[in-house]
């Protein structure tokens, strides 16, 4: 009885292994060529095309990077979701833009550096893709190499420890996967496929990835009352350290601001124009966060806060130390930030799931 049991548990083990690598991984035919694995969409397209709260829709109005010739749609971010989670997007169909991005993380990485198509380390962390559409300026990166977000979303593909691929390869990789002529004509209205237009559809996506469904936004909208200490951190935020506060490089409601940090960091990367400076990302979901700053070196926002604290014996990170007493009511606002939707969210999940 054991061994008709034992033998049943091995069958069940070797069937999910089976499926669960075709459904990740694609399949195998009978001639050794892998199939690639389908995306599943739903049959009515999901809404990209928001109108959001008051005080989100005003910070838009004023920041928004969004090109004339390339306007969200429903069909465009569509298509960019499939591309950003395509692993064939790399040169061994390992690695895509989401294995660095990851939704359950605030589109950020858990890993200080990333790992590429062959296992390499990046040389920068993986910056949260949240808000980007706000960023004012448009320049991607932590060192805002790129000028917006349709050439940031090309140069992990062409990175040679990320990806890997050239834009003629990319192009025929695309080309050759049966999904995508009718993704693209929905959403450009042909079957045309190039890096351009691959560009687009990424940048569509990645700029629909806007938080607005936090506890902030519930008080900003009248819908909920931030606690005492909730209310003291959001007082300390804007205030403390004035004319410099935490809002002059992380400014609400999105908490960023395409205007370079005016501090420097330990001489470990060039930055910004040959500078010591880099890109003030969104404070968004910060609280829930892990290995921040450009080289990932800070565990997460609270050791931030402390380091240089009096009396802790750490080394100083320029300008983000805070005051004993500041640390509490300043993660309690923080965490206010943190919104859930967006990391469970359908439409910004990985389709080939």
């Amino acid at each position: 009885m054991k061994r008709v049991c034992l033998s049943a548990c091995l069958v069940v083990t070797i069937v999910l292994f089976q499926y669960c690598s075709k459904k990740d991984s694609g399949t195998t035919t009978g001639t050794g060529t892998t199939t690639p694995a389908q995306p599943t969409l739903p049959g009515t397209t999901l809404n990209y095309v928001m109108t959001y709260p008051a005080h989100i829709q005003a910070a838009l109005l004023a920041n928004d990077n969004t090109p004339a010739d390339n306007a969200i749609t429903n069909d465009g971010a569509t298509l960019g979701r499939v591309l950003f989670y395509d692993k064939q997007l790399s040169k061994n169909n390992t690695v895509s833009c989401g294995s660095c991005h990851q939704q359950k993380l605030a589109f950020d990485d858990s890993s200080s550096l990333s790992k590429g198509f062959e296992g390499g380390s990046t040389d920068r962390n993986s910056m949260s893709i949240l808000n980007v559409r706000f960023y004012k300026s448009g320049k991607m990166f932590w060192d805002e190499r790129a000028a917006s977000v349709e050439k940031q979303a090309l140069q992990p593909i062409q990175n040679h420890t990320e990806m890997g691929l050239t834009l003629a390869e990319l192009e025929t990789k695309v080309k050759a996967l049966s999904y995508y002529p009718a993704l693209f004509q929905k959403a450009f209205g042909s079957t045309t496929i190039d890096s351009v237009l691959i560009a687009k559809a990424i940048a569509q996506f990645e700029r629909s990835i806007v938080t607005y469904q936090s506890k902030y936004d519930r008080v900003k909208q009248g819908l909920e009352t931030f606690t005492p200490l909730e209310a003291q951190g959001e007082q300390i935020y804007l205030t403390v350290g004035a004319p410099n506060t935490c809002n002059t490089c992380h400014t609400a409601p999105m908490f960023l601001n395409s205007q370079t940090p005016p501090f420097a960091f330990p001489a470990t990367d060039i930055g910004i124009n040959g500078q010591n400076r880099f890109k003030a990302g969104s404070l968004r979901n910060v609280a829930t966060r892990t290995s921040l700053f450009h080289k990932g070196t800070v565990a997460n926002v609270l050791a931030m806060f402390t380091a240089g604290a009096p009396g802790t014996g750490t080394a100083p990170i320029p300008a983000h130390s805070v005051a004993p007493q500041d640390v509490q009511p300043l993660m309690a606002f923080l965490n206010t930030l943190t919104d859930n939707t967006i990391i469970t969210e359908e439409k910004f999940s990985n389709p080939f799931k």
